[in-house]
């Protein structure tokens, strides 16, 4: 499941985002399509048809300091498939910055970044944790406290 930092400026990422190297783990590059058929995720060696698995959000206000998380449990279900369909469409590349506090961790933060034509600038930012994990369980909240206290 996904954590969201609400209402954090993403302009101030750029400007810290040396802060996190020593807990960069991985990235990875793909391209999202979206058509008039259905949504897609292209990556080096796969095609998925993105089926969106819509769930209720929780709000969990003032977390840390003045950081409120919205967690949110939705996914996508991912289905192999050899080709994208539909008439029309839009692709955004795009790339996934994986932190982790220490190779054991429950948390990642995940870093998004999209194309505007001249370089990646960072589209989104959240935590994520498995769905049998609870936010307020101390190892857990003490890694999420950690990146936290990083971005103030």
């Amino acid at each position: 499941m996904k954590l969201y930092i609400n209402n954090l400026n993403l302009d101030i990422l750029s400007s810290i985002i040396d802060v996190f190297k020593e807990y960069l783990v991985y990235s990875e590059n793909f391209l999202n399509v979206y058509t008039d058929q259905g949504m897609y995720m292209i990556t080096d060696k796969d095609v998925f048809l993105l089926n969106p698995i819509d769930k209720d959000v929780k709000v969990f206000e003032n977390y840390y300091n003045n950081f409120s998380l919205i967690l949110d449990p939705s996914f996508y279900n991912k289905e192999k498939t050899s080709s994208v369909n539909g008439e029309t469409h839009l692709s955004i590349r795009s790339k996934k910055v994986f932190y982790k506090i220490n190779k054991q961790s429950n948390v990642k933060m995940i870093i998004e970044y999209i194309s505007n034509n001249t370089k990646m600038v960072p589209n989104d930012i959240y935590f994520e944790i498995d769905n049998n994990n609870d936010i307020n369980e101390l190892f857990i909240k003490k890694e999420l406290i950690e990146f936290l206290s990083l971005l103030n």
